[in-house]
């Protein structure tokens, strides 16, 4: 199934409201989901995350109710009803309880209902420049750098312990390889099985292993349905020859060429 975003109300200018972005998985009669959200009020953003699997059970009628593993901090329920097509919009309703210290009222309990907006799998070229951060007085001095990185979401999912294949396949897993000119360090790389690269609703990490052995974690939200732009921030590096805060990158965003 598509990755899909969903926004109620839709985005505004400044920040208010619910915001939840997902995606779902069905395979059989089994709903399998992953994403995020937040809620803004009282000036305080609060934040909810899937990030362990959430699943439910799909009814002959397509409706599902799907819920993440408990958590002493939160609580999350979605109840929907799958499209019959591919690409045609998702409707439910959700219920969110969120706990915890310094927490506004109109943040503990909320709900409501939502038509999801899909989003097609990721696929292509997006390049974009970047320069490793400087450390205290400029040293080490920020190098400019150059990217190219090629993505693919969806894949067969693997075992993560010993990397063998199921016949499961995930829309929600990443594939890519990546290219970057003028790092001392490390110069092409690829994703690996584990731990796997993944897109939750549209937010993209990918995890390269880097020729150097090091590992470059590309991460940021797609920044609406044309999928032209993700919003990258600090791309960081670990391992390697060049691991650690010192040799982290500013990469302010990736555009797709192709």
């Amino acid at each position: 199934m598509p990755t899909n975003e969903f926004s109620f109300p839709p985005a505004p200018p400044t920040p208010s409201g619910v915001r939840l972005a997902m995606t779902f998985d069905v395979a059989g009669d089994q709903v399998i989901a992953g994403g995020f959200g937040s809620n803004f009020c009282d000036n305080v953003e609060a934040g909810f995350e899937f990030g362990d699997v959430a699943g439910g059970i799909l009814a002959t009628d397509g409706s599902f109710t799907v819920a993440p593993t408990t958590s002493p901090l939160e609580a999350v329920s979605i109840k929907g009803t799958a499209p019959k097509g591919s690409g045609e919009p998702w409707s439910g309703s959700y219920t969110v309880s969120l706990g915890g210290a310094h927490l506004p009222a109109c943040d503990a309990n909320f709900s409501g209902t939502f038509t999801a907006i899909s989003f097609p799998l990721v696929s292509g070229v997006y390049v974009g420049t970047g320069s490793t951060l400087a450390g205290p007085n400029g040293v080490p001095k920020a190098v400019p750098l150059t990217f190219e990185v090629t993505l693919q979401q969806g894949g067969t999912v693997t075992n993560p312990g010993n990397g063998a294949a199921s016949n499961y396949f995930s829309s929600a897993l990443l594939i890519g390889s990546i290219k970057v000119q003028g790092s001392p360090c490390f110069s092409s790389g690829a994703t690996q099985s584990t731990p796997a690269s993944a897109v939750f609703g549209n937010m993209v990490e990918a995890r390269f292993l880097m020729d150097d052995g090091s590992t470059l974690i590309v991460s940021g939200p797609l920044t609406d349905v044309t999928e032209s732009h993700i919003a990258t921030g600090i791309v960081l590096v670990e391992g390697g020859k060049c691991g650690g805060f010192s040799n982290a990158i500013e990469l302010r965003g990736l555009d797709r060429q192709s």
